[in-house]
């Protein structure tokens, strides 16, 4: 849980336990077994009590200043994936399409120096937009 809350990617997870990237997928589907959810988000809200800032141990570098602000349809889209919702619901909350989606979160990522959406849910809580 520790290295899902810092972002990093299944092979990052593999190198830094010493596996394969095969045996960190199941791990990883073990724990959405466990917890009865359906991705990273979902399971960090849910292990949140287990899983604080201070014991994270994987901090992440401070972002630089954004060369943007952050647009209210992309802090809806962030409150959003605090929830641990997919593109698709995404979508269907905001009424936009799955493609617009993926674009705002491009740009979300881009703003915020993330390279995934937990980075992304990292630094917007850094920056205090959620």
């Amino acid at each position: 849980m520790t290295l899902l809350g810092g972002g990093l990617t299944n092979r990052e997870i593999a190198d830094n336990l010493g596996t394969t990237v095969g045996t960190t997928k199941w791990h990883i589907h073990q724990i959405f077994r466990k917890l009865h959810v359906r991705n990273r988000i979902e399971a960090l809200i849910q292990g949140r009590e287990l899983l604080t800032l201070a014991s994270r141990g994987h901090e992440l570098a401070p972002a630089g200043p954004t060369p943007e602000p952050i647009r209210r349809t992309e802090l809806a889209i962030l409150g959003l994936l605090n929830q641990g919702m997919t593109n698709q619901e995404i979508a269907n909350n905001l009424a936009i399409t799955i493609g617009t989606t993926k674009w705002y979160l491009n740009q979300i990522f881009g703003k915020l120096q993330a390279r995934n959406r937990i980075e992304a849910l990292a630094r917007a809580q850094q920056g205090e937009w959620l």
